[in-house]
């Protein structure tokens, strides 16, 4: 990980036609009521089959699980519970257009992705325009990460600048780690991003079912047991009684 808190991938052909052709399909659900970013389009992805989880994300939801040496201790050496399972939450496309952007935020569940499709732009002529020309840190249409350490302490991560060499290029983070994205300009194009969120499975509890004649043996011995207290107290009321006579 390259002392990074997150994992910079590449997704190969395959996998970005599953992802294209998910976008193509019609009917998707709008997504932009359950996102803070100011951005006018966001749409539900459908995993079909689950296949995107299972030849992409599961890989490195593992391996960030077990890069933590009490998870690894704990699943794997000591064996204290079985190996959890994980699950893609959601998954939705974002059409962001000039102007538009993500303000600071974290995701829900445990991990989270973000996949570059399409890039309209590039950073350095972003970086051009007068909008950031007088600024020492420019970062029109960049993607910047927010790490923050132990005692509140917090440290911005070196901006991560984009351009068409980026499109099918993943991050995958902690889905606690905020992030945010700026702005671009000078272009109708839209860039297309694709994010989800994975978390543990948690099992279903189990609904025990107590035998009529098993519950009635049980109950009678619990009302013995009851009537025994309250004797063994009468009992030490009275020693007390006799012993400061």
């Amino acid at each position: 990980m390259n002392n990074t808190p997150w994992i910079d991938t590449r997704l190969n052909e395959e996998e970005m036609k599953f992802l294209n052709v998910a976008i193509s399909e019609e009917n998707k659900e709008n997504h932009s009521r359950l996102l803070v970013g100011h951005i006018t389009k966001s749409e539900t992805l459908n995993d079909k089959n689950n296949w995107f989880y299972k030849n992409v994300l599961k890989k490195h939801t593992e391996r960030m699980f077990y890069d933590v040496w009490d998870n690894y201790r704990e699943y794997h050496l000591v064996k204290e519970h079985p190996p959890p399972n994980f699950q893609l939450d959601a998954m939705w496309v974002n059409y962001q257009k000039q102007h538009e952007f993500n303000p600071i935020h974290n995701h829900s569940g445990l991990y989270s992705f973000v996949i570059f499709m399409k890039i309209p732009t590039h950073w350095k002529e972003q970086h051009d325009l007068p909008i950031s020309d007088a600024s020492p840190f420019p970062c029109t249409s960049d993607f910047q990460f927010i790490a923050v350490k132990q005692k509140g302490e917090t440290w911005t991560c070196p901006n991560i600048t984009l351009s068409a060499e980026d499109e099918g290029r993943m991050l995958f983070f902690p889905a606690s780690l905020k992030h945010q994205v700026y702005p671009f300009y000078g272009t109708e194009e839209e860039r297309i991003t694709i994010s989800g969120n994975v978390s543990i499975v948690i099992p279903k509890k189990i609904k025990v079912v107590i035998p009529t004649g098993e519950y009635e043996d049980t109950k009678e011995q619990i009302e013995l047991l009851e009537r025994h207290v309250i004797s063994l107290k009468n009992n030490l009321k009275m020693m007390k009684k006799i012993q400061y006579k």
